[in-house]
């Protein structure tokens, strides 16, 4: 982590925000595994402030997407929002961001996953809301975080679940579809899954993965890129 004396100056040249309230900050950056604790034993670490700015962003979002597109039913603006809070979008915005060169993680704690990066956009937007309220929090997001890395244009035809929208697609054309995933002892023993997906009895495609969800997700992709429907598909 940045030192303690550089950390503001960091906060203002890296994320472009100026402040008198150090701790809030630098506690939306503490990770758990320092196991931290206050006089009164209450844990410091950025768990609390990752909670309030996710339900920020939910907001943040929402508001924006409802003036954005003033025509979009319902349905279509719930999937947009889904979109752009998903936790893949959120890991690549808080990498783009640099967020995790100010964390401070324990030198123990050697594995934490890609979904850091999007923790640390959450507890940021807990922080700034603290310090700074509900305007300039909004603000700050759709300056610094939604303009610079999200395309608004390619986002309907972003898809966030290629499982569900091959299970949606296989219903809607009445055809039997199949996952079958099962625990894998292959040569890396850091791939633990395969899954295979057959459509109408036949395979048409395989993957591996780390997790189950992940086996069936890369496999999932895979069919789609296979089944033409799906290219030019949109968000009702």
């Amino acid at each position: 982590m940045i030192s303690s004396g550089d950390f503001i100056v960091q906060l203002r040249k890296k994320l472009n925000i100026k402040t008198r309230k150090k701790e809030l900050y630098q506690k939306a950056f503490t990770h758990s595994s320092l196991n931290l604790k206050d006089k009164q034993g209450n844990s410091i670490n950025f768990e609390r402030l990752e909670f309030l700015g996710d339900a920020l962003l939910s907001t943040i979002i929402a508001e924006y997407l409802f003036n954005f597109n003033p025509k979009a039913k319902e349905g279509k603006l719930t999937k947009l929002r889904a979109k752009i809070v998903s936790r893949v979008q959120l890991n690549y915005i808080g990498k783009e961001m640099g967020l995790l060169e100010l964390a401070d993680i324990s030198s123990h704690h050697k594995t934490f996953g890609e979904n850091i990066h999007g923790n640390l956009i959450e507890s940021l937007i807990g922080a700034l809301f603290i310090d700074k309220g509900y305007n300039k929090t909004k603000d700050y997001v759709l300056k610094y975080m939604l303009d610079p890395y999200i395309d608004m244009a390619k986002l309907e035809n972003m898809v966030l679940s290629h499982k569900s929208l091959l299970i949606e697609w296989s219903q809607k054309q009445k055809q039997d579809l199949e996952f079958k995933t099962a625990s894998d002892s292959g040569l890396d023993p850091n791939i633990n899954y395969t899954s295979l997906i057959s459509l109408d009895k036949r395979v048409i495609a395989k993957a591996r993965g780390v997790s189950k969800k992940k086996a069936e997700e890369k496999a999932a992709k895979i069919a789609t890129t296979i089944l033409k429907p799906f290219k030019n598909k949109k968000d009702e």
